[in-house]
């Protein structure tokens, strides 16, 4: 079956000729969009810039802006051990979380980061639906082991948990499928592909996503995190969806202007826009412009 649309004039007039649009096709635009989320990482990574001091009412006006914007996830800021400020995206528990989550959350999540030998995993919280989500643990390649013992901690609090071993560049093919196969056992919510350093290029996406996509359970959401050291992040997002499997869930994080760490991240107005132009996305990027002008 197919239905017709009407091809428009440069003046916005009908011309008259209708061209045939598969039904499949419009079915696939909408499915794509089901498989590929957002994740701004704007408080976590962007707190490299600031210390994390970005001020409590502004902490609070980005993810307002960003639940207006429907991106699928907001990582709020790290999980530490640290002495709380309300004016800080550093949090010593899911209770100090709540202080700077909105009312209405939309159908956006709640993420913050965590990395296994700076945050005492017991100060948290089991998971109670009205704080953070879901849990991002970061590993070195040296305390593989200590990292995944931590995720199986937080996965047993009940919390949704991302593994993103830092640095993925550095590791070998073997090492990859050594730690697929550990990650398998514990399966976690997802499996980060992170270019800590921004030292990938598309030649590198592929080698690693093929092994990640063909060893990692299907059941495991695929993450991808760039830097934009090489100003390669915006043209490696836009390869990662075309190479990316349609049985696979994904999750890609951005920020807003990119702000991370120098050089920076992936732009989330311009994924966003990328998006809803080529994948049936919704996302509405006005709120995201407005808290980069803020």
């Amino acid at each position: 079956g197919s239905k017709h649309s009407v091809i428009s004039g440069a003046d916005g007039e009908g011309t008259g000729l209708y061209c045939s649009v598969p039904e499949w096709f419009l079915r696939l635009k909408g499915e794509k969009m089901g498989n590929i989320k957002l994740l701004d990482c704007t408080l976590r990574d962007g707190g490299y810039i600031n210390n994390w001091e970005f001020g409590h009412h502004t902490i609070k006006d980005i993810i307002r802006k960003l639940v207006e914007s429907q991106v699928d996830y907001v990582e709020v800021g790290f999980l530490r051990n640290c002495e709380y400020s309300t004016e800080a995206a550093v949090f010593n528990n899911c209770e100090e979380i709540k202080n700077v989550l909105p009312e209405n959350k939309g159908n956006t999540k709640f993420t913050a980061m965590a990395l296994h030998n700076k945050y005492d995993i017991d100060r948290l919280e089991d998971y109670d639906g009205k704080s953070i989500d879901a849990l991002r643990i970061t590993f070195h390649d040296y305390d593989i082991e200590e990292g995944l013992t931590y995720i199986g901690k937080a996965i047993s609090k009940g919390y949704k948990v991302f593994a993103n071993p830092i640095n993925i560049m550095g590791y070998s093919d073997e090492m990859i499928l050594k730690l697929l196969k550990r990650i398998n056992e514990i399966k976690p919510y997802a499996f980060s592909i992170v270019d800590t350093f921004g030292s990938m290029m598309k030649a590198d996406l592929m080698r690693i996503y093929s092994l990640v996509e063909h060893n990692l359970d299907k059941s495991i959401i695929i993450g991808l995190h760039l830097h934009e050291n090489l100003a390669l992040s915006f043209s490696l997002a836009q390869d990662f969806i075309s190479m990316k499997s349609s049985e696979r869930q994904c999750v890609i994080d951005a920020s807003m202007l990119g702000m991370g760490r120098a050089p920076g991240n992936l732009c989330m107005e311009l994924i966003m826009d990328y998006m809803n132009k080529t994948q049936g996305g919704v996302y509405n990027v006005n709120p995201v412009l407005d808290g980069i002008d803020d």
